[in-house]
């Protein structure tokens, strides 16, 4: 505990900011996005089916987009960087608040999808990568609490503004958020951070690297690494997808569904505390292997029995998994590809992990159209993440 306390006092204005950064991401995703969406289909008519397809459709064109987006982390000082985020985000905020038609609606996505789940998440790991050595692990862990910390406060501060003061009230509301707070906050959480020497000069505005997005796809890693960073986004945006489906269908009343969640954002914080110091003594590239086989477990429990308890037992090992494989993802990115290039490498995993987002509501949804039950369904996926941890073990072999 003392060198994180250690940590934290020396470095925690570029801490904060990685903080901040993790937690209003929940802003583009799809848990908190969610709590709008029936009052806006029934403002411009959509169907389930129809807002679905939109919905999916601004996510894949947002996948698109990250990869140049992101990679501008290289060339860019990080305070311009940070502030073209969360001016992309204030806009996406406002301008689905003030939607007329569709059109719109998938226009204002799609910028919630690129600057809130990939940008703002892109920005706050991709900080903590590039300016941390050393205790590079910890300080990813401690900026990415932000997102459980998002997850198990946010959907409800959502849900009471919408009551008081409608959809569109409470997207005007978060944009001035952004706009009024979010920025002045960050941008003295900057200048201080000048003080205590994490950033210099020479570290900022970086030439453009040789290396190209081929170079980096056709790495032998990125083939490892890709399988596991898809099937977490796969799963997780599946489940919470369709939980309701799934409580209804294991006998598990909807305000039980909703209270488990915090099962998840817990140990998934707890997760990312104890990976932390673990990539900083063992390494990321040994502990990669493992993230996801507590994953495994939490989706073969949801098999075992239709009893209340085994959703919060089974999305506590889920969000440990996901927690520590974060931490781990983004410290082994440093050390694969080096901390030069990193916004162009993150931007290409969370590429992948955008898309695997989109289409994992969208197989799980054919499979259970089909008539497959929800444990017919647990099953496949569970046999593919088994074959994704056997690649795992590949990356020991990596340069």
């Amino acid at each position: 505990m003392g060198s994180w306390k250690k940590l934290f006092s020396q470095y925690y204005y570029i801490l904060i900011i990685g903080f901040i950064f993790a937690y209003f991401s929940s802003f583009g995703q799809t848990f908190l996005i969610s709590l709008y969406i029936p009052s806006i289909e029934k403002v411009f008519g959509m169907s389930n089916a129809a807002m679905g397809s939109l919905y999916a459709a601004a996510t894949v064109a947002s996948a698109l987009t990250l990869p140049y987006l992101g990679s501008l982390f290289d060339r860019m000082s990080l305070g311009k960087y940070m502030a073209m985020i969360l001016i992309g985000l204030f806009v996406a905020l406002i301008s689905l608040s003030f939607a007329f038609h569709v059109i719109v609606v998938g226009i204002s996505f799609y910028l919630l999808r690129l600057f809130g789940q990939g940008l703002m998440s892109h920005t706050a790991v991709s900080t903590m990568t590039r300016y941390f050595d050393k205790n590079r692990g910890k300080a990813i862990g401690i900026a990415t609490t932000g997102h459980p910390f998002g997850e198990a406060t946010l959907p409800v501060l959502i849900t009471l503004c919408i009551g008081w003061l409608g959809w569109r009230g409470s997207l005007q509301l978060n944009a001035a958020l952004v706009l009024l707070f979010i920025m002045p906050v960050v941008y003295w959480l900057y200048r201080k951070k000048k003080k205590q020497q994490v950033l210099s000069d020479k570290d900022i505005g970086i030439e453009p690297s040789k290396t190209t997005v081929w170079d980096i796809i056709s790495n032998k890693a990125f083939v490892i690494i890709a399988p596991a960073v898809f099937a977490l986004g796969f799963t997780n945006t599946a489940i919470f997808f369709f939980q309701l489906k799934l409580g209804a269908a294991k006998g598990w009343s909807d305000a039980w569904v909703s209270s488990s969640l915090a099962a998840f954002a817990g140990t998934s914080a707890l997760g990312m505390f104890v990976a932390g110091p673990l990539v900083d003594r063992l390494s990321a590239k040994m502990l990669f292997p493992f993230i996801l086989i507590p994953y495994l477990a939490g989706v073969l429990v949801l098999l075992t029995s239709d009893a209340p308890i085994i959703y919060p037992l089974a999305l506590a090992l889920m969000g440990f998994a996901n927690g520590s494989g974060s931490t781990i993802k983004n410290a082994l990115f440093a050390e694969i590809f080096g901390v030069e290039i990193i916004g162009k490498v993150r931007s290409l995993f969370v590429t992948v992990m955008v898309l695997s987002t989109a289409l994992g509501p969208l197989l799980f949804g054919i499979l259970v159209d089909a008539n497959y039950t929800f444990n017919e369904v647990f099953l496949r996926n569970a046999v593919g993440i088994g074959l994704v941890i056997l690649l795992s073990f590949r990356i020991k072999k990596v340069k």
